[in-house]
């Protein structure tokens, strides 16, 4: 087919084709809590330093913030964490480590939902730092269903939202109205960065490799048709499923500002691959021998991932004021801009591919505010008979939330503002 159609067809009758008005579109989760990274909204990452200095990396999670009252800092995943390294006799601390695991109600990727209705997610991550190199991991479980009214749920942004399709051999199936259900997301993001001060600037390198599995199916339902036997809900389709992203990124800041720290940080995708598909025929539900069948097996530009190698650029501002011994309080800002890096809708899209996937986003993308509330449990110091400092353990339990507002047209399952927040258990030493 020269061009892509929406076909309806009954088995037992001669098949009409229909012409489109408007064409369509671990971590084994839960490392053993001490080697674990990821994405808060998106993950960032500070490596402890000196005063006020960390390295940063960036991946989706919810922001949290940790320990603080320090000479050095740590952000995991949007989490802004101080720790302050007791040096006995004048030893030197020889490994810095950091790890959380916790729950938070929505996970938001670059102000994308990529759990949309479901009971939230589950996320750990653990970290070590040494020489200006920072090691970690971040893992991400999905807890129930996530449901989303587009053809696909995937990590740049989802896909169409559905369309009219036209009329043909007395078949007319009119308005048509996608739903993804995802039942099973799992992600697990790596990382490796590189830290180094030039006086009052800090500058971080690194890369992130992202790894998610998912399972999801989709279902078209066509409200209107006609003749009736036509009408009702078609599936399951295929969809986007496991991904696999390959990120390099540089981050420049500075800690020379009491209690507040800006930085900018750019992202590269290097590698985005993924289960796609380009052809697509599921039956009436319950069977009454129509099926619907849409696609094209030989165009490789009709399929539902955005497959761009795109940029991301983003703003963060971030606060941390002690509230007496017990609590801190560390607000943050974030904006960001999208090189086709994210994905939005079409609103009447013509184009079949528009239909399907929606567009890669050249634009500001979201505008996110939030906060953090550590609350110090307690610290332990240790002893060392070594050549290393002894261990400086502090846990925080820290409660937060983000509000987020889509500065682009938001993709479906991710409402143009959205607050979400959760809970972590932090532990530096």
């Amino acid at each position: 087919m020269p061009y892509p159609t929406l076909i309806a067809k009954k088995r037992s009758m001669r098949s009409e084709t229909i012409s489109m008005k408007k064409l369509f579109s671990s971590l084994a989760l839960f490392c053993a809590a001490a080697a674990s990274y990821a994405q808060g909204v998106d993950t960032i990452v500070e490596i402890p330093t000196a005063a006020y200095r960390s390295a940063l990396v960036e991946i989706p999670i919810a922001q949290t913030t940790t320990a603080s009252s320090s000479d050095q800092d740590l952000t995991m995943a949007g989490e802004y964490k101080s720790t302050k390294n007791v040096v006995e006799e004048q030893k030197p601390v020889c490994w810095n480590w950091y790890a959380d695991f916790g729950y938070v109600s929505e996970y938001n990727f670059r102000g994308t939902n990529l759990t949309p209705d479901a009971d939230g997610a589950l996320f750990a991550n653990v970290d070590v730092s040494k020489w200006g190199f920072t090691l970690g991991a971040t893992g991400y479980l999905q807890l129930g269903t996530a449901r989303a009214p587009s053809f696909s749920t995937g990590e740049g942004g989802g896909g169409g939202t559905g369309g009219v399709a036209g009329s043909g051999g007395g078949i007319v199936l009119g308005p048509y109205f996608p739903e993804t259900v995802q039942t099973r997301f799992e992600e697990l993001d790596v990382f490796l960065l590189y830290h180094r001060e030039f006086g009052p600037i800090d500058v971080t390198v690194g890369n992130i490799g992202f790894f998610i599995e998912r399972t999801a199916e989709t279902f078209l339902t066509f409200p209107e048709a006609t003749p009736l036997v036509f009408r009702g809900t078609y599936g399951p389709y295929p969809t986007v499923g496991n991904e696999r992203f390959d990120r390099a990124f540089v981050k420049v800041g500075t800690y020379v500002i009491p209690h507040v720290q800006p930085w900018i940080t750019y992202y590269q995708t290097l590698y985005n691959d993924g289960q796609d598909h380009r052809f697509y025929e599921a039956g009436h539900i319950p069977a009454n021998g129509t099926f619907v069948f849409y696609g094209n097996r030989f165009n490789d530009n009709f399929h539902e991932r955005n497959d761009e190698l795109g940029g991301y650029l983003e703003g963060r501002l971030r606060g941390n004021f002690p509230i007496g011994e017990w609590v801190d309080f560390n607000p943050f800002g974030v904006i960001s801009y999208s090189f086709h890096d994210r994905t939005e809708p079409v609103p009447d899209a013509i184009k079949f591919k528009d239909t399907l996937r929606g567009r890669s986003l050249v634009g500001w993308n979201v505008a996110q505010a939030g906060l953090e509330l550590p609350i110090h449990l307690f610290h332990m110091l240790g002893s060392s008979s070594g050549p290393c400092a002894p261990p400086d353990l502090h846990v925080d339990l820290v409660p937060g939330f983000t509000y987020s507002h889509h500065i682009s047209r938001p993709t479906a399952g991710t409402d143009r503002d959205e607050i979400f927040g959760g809970a972590k258990l932090a532990i530096t030493f």
